[in-house]
């Protein structure tokens, strides 16, 4: 006898609890109310007959079979999400919703975006900017440019681009001592966490490790008040890079680190197959050769 799947509703609530790590959470992005929520998650639980969670403390766990069933549901559901928000405009062309941080975009994919424009007439391309990596599992974009280590569950994902991390101000601070350089504030990013740390460490450069700290959420905003003389920051190629070659900034150390972390661009597998997200794909690895990136097989597959 063919069982039944359980409610779209319990399976939605499971994938969204476990994504976000709250029900309370859970609960407020879909829209029901908690005790509607725990409702959903104990019929799931009901019909799979197992236990999905460990509730004995204050973290969201997820049990064994609970881990085994969401790396099961996950693809299934992001391609159900995907194919729906492609369908949602219901006559005209359907945009290519791309996911970038705004700095990404600032700073490397808008001075070449109207070559893909060029090349593919035919697919308008809406940004959607961010100030961390956003959720395409959960629907928010067709395509995106994360920054990390690649390693995204249930994603597709290439290097892009590496990242360099150098010391960057006014130009009025080039040929300024170290001491002098070490009086300055240190302008500093919430994300990426810790790079004047890491940059410090990896070049064993003591005399600029006592600054005062300023932080920023944007690295175009951080970029623009070094330009302005609020102090010294570690820039990061390529982001930093339209500020040097204007001459807004310049180099003022010549310790120059390479990040772990790179930019990757990733879809869901489900995502793939959709023709205006295999060419930006295309596009994006294409750019970078320009650029004289690392050859890898430029093909999505």
């Amino acid at each position: 006898m063919h069982r039944r799947s359980p409610p779209w509703g319990a399976i939605e609530a499971f994938v969204v609890a476990s994504r976000l790590g709250s029900f309370k959470a859970a609960a407020q992005e879909l829209g029901v109310s908690p005790s509607a929520f725990s409702r959903r998650i104990q019929a799931l639980e009901t019909h799979v007959g197992a236990r999905l969670y460990d509730r004995g403390d204050t973290a969201l766990r997820l049990t064994k079979a609970g881990r085994r069933y969401l790396n099961r549901l996950e693809p299934g559901y992001a391609a159900i999400r995907a194919a729906t928000d492609w369908m949602a405009p219901a006559a005209g062309r359907r945009p290519l919703r791309v996911g970038v941080s705004q700095s990404f975009a600032i700073g490397w994919l808008l001075p070449r975006l109207q070559r893909f424009h060029d090349a593919w007439p035919d697919i308008e391309v809406t940004l959607h900017t961010r100030a961390g990596n956003l959720d395409l599992a959960g629907g928010a974009a067709d395509i995106a440019i994360l920054f990390g280590d690649g390693q995204w569950p249930g994603m597709r994902s290439r290097r892009l681009l590496d990242s360099d991390a150098m010391v960057v101000g006014a130009p009025d601070l080039a040929g300024a001592s170290i001491e002098a350089l070490g009086r300055q504030r240190q302008l500093e990013m919430f994300y990426p966490p810790d790079l004047w740390r890491y940059w410090l460490d990896a070049t064993g450069e003591t005399r600029l490790a006592g600054g005062e700290r300023v932080y920023f959420d944007s690295s175009q905003v951080m970029y623009e008040a070094a330009a302005r003389g609020l102090g010294i920051a570690i820039g990061i190629a390529p982001l930093v890079d339209p500020f040097v070659k204007s001459g807004r900034l310049v180099r003022l150390h010549e310790g120059v680190v390479r990040l772990a972390g790179g930019h990757y661009v990733a879809a869901m597998p489900a995502m793939m197959h959709e023709p205006p997200v295999r060419a930006f794909w295309r596009w994006l690895l294409d750019e970078r050769a320009r650029d004289g990136g690392a050859g890898e097989d430029a093909a999505p597959g």
